[in-house]
């Protein structure tokens, strides 16, 4: 009977998963960096609109958004964040009596920017349990009443962003976007009871956080793809 158990609990850790929606065919993706036409200016910012985002959260799917997008082959990616900062404090340091002249950075030279890509993240459910299924085997052995249980508890992490492209120049929105992500898993529970005069119970647990760095990964491959087809032909003139 322990040997039987020990089987049903080992199968079900092996079946308890990790699952994400996030599917990426390797024709699409070679299909994308094929790309060799013009180039459009873009650049993205993303802030923080829901209760559980912060300034890490947004950091990390700007960078994501960004991975994602620079191996199209489509855009000029300009950046504007902290980057931005860092260069124009290298500009001012080249143009200072501490370089020599002749290897100065030439001020000027920075590209203008025709559409930023504004990511507003409206949603965020780090950790949360869908639904669980209790399991309980009362079985005997050596004169003794055991009690085997285990929980499977399935739980997610969701986020969400509304994303829009904006000229630049105008201030129009050219597209709004929206793009969901999530990460899901199963939690497992084992425990046991042995009750003879008496009684004794032990158990395990094997659980652990569903990140939600890895909804936001599942995001930012679902929203990129929309990101690249949603952009007029007119902005790519670069090369």
């Amino acid at each position: 009977m322990r040997l039987f158990i020990l089987t049903v609990f080992l199968f079900v850790i092996s079946c308890s998963g990790i699952k994400h929606s996030a599917e990426t065919s390797q024709k699409g993706f070679n299909e994308t960096v094929r790309y060799e036409g013009l180039k459009a200016r873009v650049s993205v910012v993303v802030f923080c609109k829901a209760n559980r985002c912060d300034k890490k959260l947004a950091s990390a799917v700007k960078d994501l958004l960004i991975n994602e997008l620079v191996p199209s082959n489509r855009f000029v990616m300009l950046e504007r964040g902290e980057g931005l900062k860092e260069i124009k404090k290298e500009i001012l340091l080249s143009q200072s009596e501490v370089i020599d002249i002749k290897r100065a950075v030439p001020a000027g030279l920075l590209e203008g920017v025709d559409i930023l890509i504004v990511g507003a993240i409206t949603s965020v459910k780090p950790d949360s349990t869908i639904f669980f299924v209790p399991v309980l085997l009362p079985w005997r052995e050596g004169g003794r009443q055991h009690i085997t249980g285990g929980l499977l508890e399935f739980r997610k992490s969701y986020i969400q962003m509304i994303v829009r492209l904006v000229d630049v120049r105008t201030g129009r929105i050219i597209k709004s976007l929206t793009g969901e992500g999530e990460f899901t898993r199963w939690n497992v529970l084992f425990g046991e009871g042995a009750f003879k005069e008496g009684g004794a119970v032990g158990g395990v647990a094997l659980s652990s956080r569903t990140p939600i760095e890895k909804a936001a990964f599942d995001l930012v491959k679902k929203i990129s793809k929309e990101i690249i087809y949603s952009i007029p032909e007119k902005y790519y003139r670069y090369r």
